[in-house]
């Protein structure tokens, strides 16, 4: 994908339709895991529907996270920020986002593609397009407590072939991202109810 800093920030525009996702292989074991995981109060039904229904720029959207593009492998649909979406998160979308670090001196562009999406399974799979700095894939998985509630857990398989990456700034803004993203469906979640 695209590294820019204020002074390279005119790059030329990447066709994300011929770019391949790079998914986590279960039998390489070169990968690193990183897990958070998040309690709602809501029941397992609302909290699925709230991950599948939030629009991308209202789930990816936040002082480090940007949306910037939804792309639709099957039908060639694309929508960016400004633009109303209801048509929910579905296989073969591929999301472009925009991370600012260290206030938007670095500003980092990554790719992800919803590779799987099943209720009966409590699983959504996200994988990481070609050129972007890490490789593998994100397993988010939801589980019924007995009280009610849904814990959400966001397990993500990655490497980047940079020791320094993985162990040091992948973990930290890896954390900072998916915080804003979850805490972006939560504050959804509950403002439907």
């Amino acid at each position: 994908m695209q590294e820019s800093t204020k002074e390279n920030r005119n790059n030329p525009p990447i066709d994300f339709a011929k770019l391949s996702s790079i998914c986590y292989q279960e039998a390489d074991t070169d990968y690193h895991e990183h897990l958070e995981t998040y309690l709602y109060e809501e029941d397992f039904d609302s909290v699925w529907d709230g991950y599948i229904n939030i629009s991308p720029e209202k789930a990816w959207s936040g002082r480090m996270i940007h949306f910037h593009q939804l792309y639709t492998r099957q039908t060639g649909e694309e929508v960016f920020p400004g633009q109303l979406y209801t048509g929910g998160m579905g296989e073969g979308q591929v999301l472009i986002l925009n991370l600012h670090v260290f206030n938007g001196t670095i500003r980092l562009q990554v790719g992800h593609e919803v590779m799987e999406i099943d209720k009966k399974k409590k699983l959504i799979r996200i994988c990481y397009l070609e050129n972007s700095k890490s490789e593998g894939s994100q397993f988010i998985r939801f589980k019924s407590l007995p009280n009610g509630k849904t814990e959400v857990s966001h397990k993500t398989f990655y490497r980047s072939g940079s020791w320094f990456r993985d162990k040091i700034i992948y973990p930290y803004f890896h954390t900072k991202a998916i915080n804003e993203f979850h805490g972006n469906v939560k504050r959804w979640i509950s403002s439907r109810n």
